[in-house]
Formats: structure tokens, sequence, C-alpha cells
């Protein structure tokens, strides 16, 4: 059924929600994935707040695009206005009582970024060095399959060390690229398992910038809490998040 308010429709909806109007409203990418992206209008989509186009299907009668992903949707939901809906998104957000449910869901949402953030960061660099994009993929294999708990800034690094560990292979010139891609996994394994132990300390990349660059990420970061730069140096918990809540008493 279509909610009929944002109550109706709850806090994960209305979180990406927010972002998918924050994006369009700042020509942000919705999230660190064009996976993550996707999944979040499916979720609206479920709700028919939004439609998305079918196989075969096409309509450009108010059809938008996410800014960067570029993926097309269409404003559904009578409830309320596409441009006039975020204020009352944003309104309903600062309403949610800053709870334990709250609190679970932004660890929650936390985790699913630090994963994501680092799978963005190796494609960047995968490209950066003229590999294969399609690569991309076996960095979340390796976050599931490790099994180590580490924060975002921790993972970027294992991605740099990954794609330096391919580009010197890439350098002997006689090795096949799956040689090249499975030398890169493995590194990717094994700065891991050597960061979750301890053996390379503080070591990660951290951004410079203030804000994450996605509107998801900045929703967590910025909105609904102050997390700074601990959005890349903490590991995700409900612990983390609490001395960023922001609450006003």
């Amino acid at each position: 059924m279509t909610p009929h308010t944002l109550d109706d429709l709850g806090l994960p909806g209305a979180v990406y929600l927010w972002a998918l109007l924050h994006a369009q409203q700042h020509r942000l990418a919705l999230a660190p994935t064009a996976d993550l992206a996707m999944e979040a209008l499916q979720v609206l989509a479920s709700h028919q707040i939004v439609a998305l186009p079918g196989a075969g299907s096409g309509w450009t009668i108010g059809q938008r695009h996410t800014p960067i992903e570029g993926i097309a949707w269409r404003w559904t939901w009578s409830a309320y206005q596409a441009d006039s809906a975020l204020p009352a998104v944003e309104d309903f957000l600062a309403s949610v009582p800053c709870d334990e449910l709250l609190l679970t869901l932004g660890a929650a949402l936390w985790q699913r970024l630090v994963h994501d953030e680092a799978q963005a960061f190796y494609a960047e660099q995968l490209a950066r060095c003229q590999f294969d994009a399609h690569w991309q993929q076996d960095m979340a294999f390796a976050q599931r399959l490790s099994r180590v708990s580490l924060s975002a800034s921790q993972w970027r690094y294992c991605a740099w060390a990954a794609v330096r560990q391919g580009a010197t292979l890439a350098r002997q010139g006689a090795l096949p690229a799956s040689r090249v891609r499975e030398g890169m996994y493995g590194e990717i394994l094994r700065r891991a398992a050597a960061v979750a132990a301890g053996r390379y300390g503080r070591c990660g990349f951290t951004p410079a910038a203030v804000q994450p660059p996605t509107a998801l990420a900045q929703g967590l970061a910025c909105q609904w809490f102050t997390l700074g730069q601990t959005y890349w140096t903490a590991l995700p918990s409900i612990e983390a998040l609490q001395p960023g809540l922001m609450t006003s008493g």
C-alpha cells in the first residue's frame, strides 16, 4: 500500500527518500555505489513513492535521473510533490526519537556504507591504473569472506595496497590478467587481516573533505549524527554513534 504520511512510510524509507531528494537538490551521487543507489530506489518503489522503468518499457513524462548515477525514476506519491517534499522529510527525521531503534538502524546503515565506500574507492583505483573495472566486485567478496571488521579508511587502505600490488605484477609483463587479478584479491585479504590484527597501526586512507561525497553518507555523517572524520576512521557501532547524536537536550 502507498503510505499516506511519512509516519506510514517509516524511518528506513524516509532516510532513502531524504537521500534521493538531497542528491537531486545538490547534484550528488545518491550512494557510494550504483548497487546501493538502486537498492534505495527499489525500496522507495516498493512503497510506491517513485516508479522505476520496467524491462522494455520507457516513459518520459515526469522522468528524472539521479544526477551522477543516471538512474531513471519518476515521482508517484500523491501525498507530496517531489520539489517540495524535502523540508517535510527533514522535519520528520528530526522528530524521530534518539532511541535504540534509531541507533541500531544507524549502525547498520553505517556498516553498509563502510563496505560500499571501499568498493567505490577500489573501483577508482582500478580505473586510475587502467585495470578492468569489473574487478571491483572482488572487494565485496573480500569483505564478506574475510569476516574482519575494519573502518572505511582501513578498507580504503587495503584497496590502495591491492592496486599497488597489481601494478607491480603487471610490470612483470608475462603474467596473464587473471593472475594479476588474483594477486590483487589476495593482497586485499592479506592487508585486511594484518590491519585487523593491528600490524599496521592506524594505517588508513581518510579523505580530507569534511563531508562524505554522497547524499546517503552525508545524511548519516552530518544530518542525523555529527560523525565528522569518525565516519571514516571508526568501526561502525551503536557506541560510536552515541557521541555524535544530534540532539537538542
